[in-house]
């Protein structure tokens, strides 16, 4: 059922529009003829949708969605008395003072408030846009008279042009950068799309038998904020993109920083493109490379002295001063001496049920033989389909004897090891931010269908990842005291709700003790009550 506007508009005077009786109460209602046809016979035929109730008092007519996007015009916000108001507050305050309100105006002038309430929806609700008219209304956003709904959510996403966003990024990064280090790293987000060329199937990290499209993104290394992203084709190995992103990331003005990756990226055209990009980059380097097993063999015995221990982090580290592909650096050998406890137990607990397995089966495994071979030595009955098997002992200790250690290759010179692992571990920022995308915005799937929306729905999730980081930032200390999670946090904050009364707005009850100490985080307990009067 279509609802009606409560403010009263002309009608539109236009051609196909006109005035008729429906239902039986005799009310008029205003519609407009969208399409024209012929049937199948040949006769002219037509398509009229109703865009609004008649008045015939006034002459006028109340609007329903149908006129606004028609028209293509912002839907008007309905009168409300009652309003949500400490999640929004806090929100645009969040914004308003990191500076990314600033930059989202210098860029998208009056849209930068459509963008913050979209990503402020997306951060409550999830990335599907069907209830953001519904939540609007019950949120408060202070100056906004104009309702979005879902077709002007996709209206807006697809003004929101890759040029616009690099405009933008280039404002931004001078704002949030602060420091010279950065980390990288990239996630897949799958799409049922059968129409946006950026989908294409490719490695999905979540091992979703889906097309999918690629989303980098670059973080602060120190404060953990998103800086820019970059979304690219599906079918594209991290490794073979990693030239274009650094070259688009420059252009909008990270340069000459210090990148953390992880060994995912490893490979020489990579770490040559990092060379010439980067003044310093740090990366996890794979155990498996045979100059891996090299550096180990020469000084990965007998790590465990006094000498080597970092007692910050428990474990033991060489460094080790030597050129990769030519790339001078040095490679950092790491040992936990714990994970090599509970890696090993790992293994014994995986053989023990691997022969648990063998010892049931009457036959000799075909189908199944990797699952068995890295572990046992299986011996085919030449009589008949029996078979014998023993754990092979030399491949089992060749795994246990590597078990604790990793590698990190590092042409920061400067950095102690202690602080490079600090570096390398700080790496998870873009994990995270991952995770808070397809997790708490089930934002595993895109929910778009061609590909200029979702270039602009990207960009907006990206600004919901910027707003949360912020937010988390302020927060850590009071989720970990209270032993609670940013969802429990908003709920409470949506709680603060505000009234509008003859002499304007007023809370509707006191701020409970909870809300005062997540307000107290970002020293806005007063700031709140101020910012109504």
């Amino acid at each position: 059922m279509a609802s009606y506007g409560k403010s009263l508009v002309d009608i539109p005077d236009d051609k196909g529009v006109h005035v008729k009786s429906a239902g039986a109460k005799g009310e008029k209602y205003v519609y407009k003829y969208v399409k024209y046809f012929r049937n199948a016979d040949g006769a002219p035929r037509n398509k009229a949708k109703a865009i609004g109730k008649f008045d015939p008092e006034s002459g006028k007519m109340y609007p329903n969605n149908n006129y606004y996007d028609i028209y293509h015009l912002d839907h008007s916000l309905p009168d409300i008395s009652v309003w949500d108001y400490g999640y929004s507050y806090l929100v645009l305050k969040v914004c308003r003072d990191s500076g990314l309100f600033d930059c989202l105006s210098q860029t998208f002038g009056r849209n930068a408030m459509d963008i913050i309430i979209m990503a402020a929806y997306m951060i409550r609700e999830g990335n599907s846009m069907d209830g953001i008219d519904d939540w609007q209304q019950r949120n408060y956003f202070p100056g906004v008279d104009h309702l979005l709904t879902s077709q002007t959510s996709s209206k807006k996403f697809a003004s929101i042009t890759i040029t616009k966003q690099n405009e933008f990024f280039k404002h931004w990064i001078k704002v949030a950068m602060e420091s010279g280090s950065v980390c990288y790293d990239v996630t897949s987000i799958s799409s049922y799309s059968q129409e946006i060329a950026s989908v294409e199937p490719g490695y999905n990290r979540d091992g979703e038998n889906l097309a999918q499209y690629n989303l980098g993104m670059f973080c602060n290394e120190v404060t953990k904020v998103p800086l820019y992203f970059n979304r690219y084709n599906g079918s594209l190995t991290d490794k073979t993109n990693l030239s274009s992103v650094l070259a688009n990331a420059k252009s909008v003005g990270i340069e000459r920083v210090k990148m953390v990756l992880d060994g995912g990226f490893w490979s020489k055209e990579c770490l040559t493109n990092l060379q010439g990009f980067c003044d310093a980059f740090t990366m996890g380097m794979p155990l498996y490379l045979k100059e891996s097993e090299r550096i180990l063999a020469a000084h990965g015995t007998n790590i465990e002295k006094y000498e080597n221990e970092l007692s910050c982090h428990h474990i033991y580290c060489v460094p080790v001063n030597t050129a990769i592909y030519g790339i001078p650096g040095r490679v950092l050998i790491y040992y936990d001496p714990y994970n090599h406890i509970n890696q090993c137990n790992e293994i014994s607990n995986r053989i023990n049920r691997l022969k648990a397995e063998l010892a049931a089966l009457v036959r000799y495994p075909k189908k199944k033989l990797s699952r068995y071979t890295p572990y046992f030595v299986l011996t085919k009955h030449e009589q008949d389909s029996g078979f014998d098997y023993a754990v092979d002992t030399d491949k089992v200790e060749k795994m246990r004897e590597r078990k604790g250690y990793f590698l990190i290759f590092s042409t920061d010179m400067e950095s102690t090891p202690s602080d490079t692992l600090d570096n390398y571990r700080a790496k998870d920022a873009d994990e995270k931010l991952f995770a808070q995308i397809k997790v708490d915005m089930e934002g595993d799937r895109i929910r778009t269908h061609k590909e200029e929306t979702t270039d602009g729905k990207a960009f907006v999730i990206f600004i919901t990842c910027v707003i949360r980081s912020y937010l988390l930032n302020k927060l850590s200390n009071y989720l970990a005291d209270n032993s609670t999670y940013m969802k429990k946090v908003f709920s409470q904050l949506s709680n603060i709700t505000i009234l509008l009364g003859n002499d304007g707005y007023r809370f509707t009850k006191a701020l409970t003790k909870k809300q005062k100490q997540i307000l107290s985080a970002f020293n806005a307990v007063d700031d709140i009550k101020d910012s109504i009067k």
